[in-house]
C-alpha cells in the first residue's frame, strides 16, 4: 500500500472512532505520516501564535487528561496500522515518521505530560522494534523549559533517541510579541532553547512569512537578529527547520500575514547555511 493511501485510510478510520487524544496527519516536516497527541482538545494555549491554524484558539488551563482513553486510542490506532500493513513487505516504521507530542495547545503545560510521555514509552517498549513509529517527538513553544519536570522528561525522550522540534518564530522582543502574543524576552526563550539543547537532540522550527506592520510589508523574522540569538547555540542543536503557511491562520482577523515565496525561504536557508547551520525547508 502506498503511505499517502494508508494515510487516507487510517484518517478515514480515525473518524469512525471518534478519538479524542489521537490523530493522524500528513506532516510536511516529518515527510510523512505522523501520529499526533493532542494534549489540549479544549483548544487552549498559552501563546496566541497569529498564523496558528487551530479553530477557536483561546487562552486557558489545560484540561485533564483521561490517560486510560489515550492509551486505548493509541494502541486502536497503532494496531489498525500494523494489521494494514501485515502483507507488504515495509514495517510500520517505515511506514510512519513519527509520535508526536502536538495538538491544538503547548503539550508542555499540562501537567499530565510526563505522565503521558511515561506511559507512550511503556507502550512503544513492549512491541517489536519494527512495530513502533520511526521517531517520538515534542513539538514546542519551549516556554516551560525552566521547570524541573519538565527537564526531566526531555532527558527521558532523550534516553527514548526521541528530538524536540523548538518554535523560535523571532528576531527581537517586537517580533515574540506580535508573533506569538508573548512578552517573554528573546534572550529568555534562548536561554530555554539553550537548556533545551543540552537535554535531548533539538531542531529549531521557524515559520516564515509576511506580515503588514506601519503600513509596510515586512518578512518575520527579521535574519539578523534571528541569526545572531542563534549562533551561539549552532553546535548545540541539531538544525533549522524553516516553513512557510500553508494553510489560512485562524487567528489573524486583520488579515495581515501572507504567504512568502519559496525564494525568500530558499535566501533564509542560504545565508543559514553559509554561517554553517544545517537547514531543512519546507514549502
Amino acid at each position: 500500500m502506498e503511505r499517502s493511501a494508508l494515510f487516507d485510510a487510517l484518517a478515514a478510520y480515525a473518524s469512525t472512532r471518534h478519538w479524542q487524544y489521537i490523530y493522524p496527519v500528513w506532516s510536511r516536516r516529518a515527510q510523512g505520516l505522523s501520529i499526533g497527541i493532542n494534549l489540549h482538545p479544549n483548544h487552549c494555549c498559552n501563546w496566541h501564535c497569529v498564523y496558528c491554524q487551530v479553530p477557536g484558539l483561546q487562552r486557558g488551563p489545560s484540561p485533564t487528561i483521561d490517560t486510560h482513553r489515550l492509551q486505548q486510542e493509541l494502541t486502536d490506532c497503532l494496531n489498525w496500522l500494523t494489521l494494514h500493513i501485515h502483507h507488504t513487505t515495509l514495517t510500520l516504521r517505515d511506514y510512519v515518521q513519527d509520535i508526536a507530542f502536538a495538538g491544538d495547545g503547548e503539550p508542555t503545560t499540562s501537567p499530565q505530560f510526563a505522565e503521558v510521555l511515561d506511559m507512550v514509552a511503556h507502550l512503544l517498549q513492549q512491541r517489536k522494534p519494527d512495530d513502533r513509529p520511526a521517531k517520538l517527538r515534542l513539538i514546542t513553544n519551549g516556554s516551560q523549559l525552566q521547570h524541573a519536570h519538565i527537564q526531566h522528561a526531555l532527558k527521558q525522550l532523550h534516553t527514548l533517541e526521541g528530538e524536540v522540534w523548538f518554535k523560535l518564530d523571532a528576531g527581537n522582543d517586537d517580533e515574540m510579541l506580535a508573533v506569538n502574543d508573548t512578552h517573554l524576552p528573546l534572550v529568555l526563550h534562548i536561554q530555554r532553547l539553550n537548556t533545551c539543547c543540552t537535554l535531548c537532540a533539538t531542531w529549531v522550527q521557524t515559520a516564515i512569512f509576511s506580515r503588514s506592520q506601519h503600513g509596510e510589508t515586512v518578512t518575520t523574522p527579521t535574519l539578523p537578529g534571528y541569526m545572531q540569538a542563534l549562533l551561539p547555540l549552532k553546535q548545540k542543536m541539531s538544525g533549522i527547520l524553516l516553513y512557510g503557511i500553508a494553510r489560512p491562520s485562524q487567528q489573524d482577523s486583520r488579515g495581515c500575514i501572507q504567504a512568502t515565496s519559496e525564494k525568500i525561504l530558499e535566501s533564509y536557508a542560504a545565508t543559514l547555511r553559509t554561517h554553517g547551520f544545517r537547514v531543512r525547508m519546507f514549502m
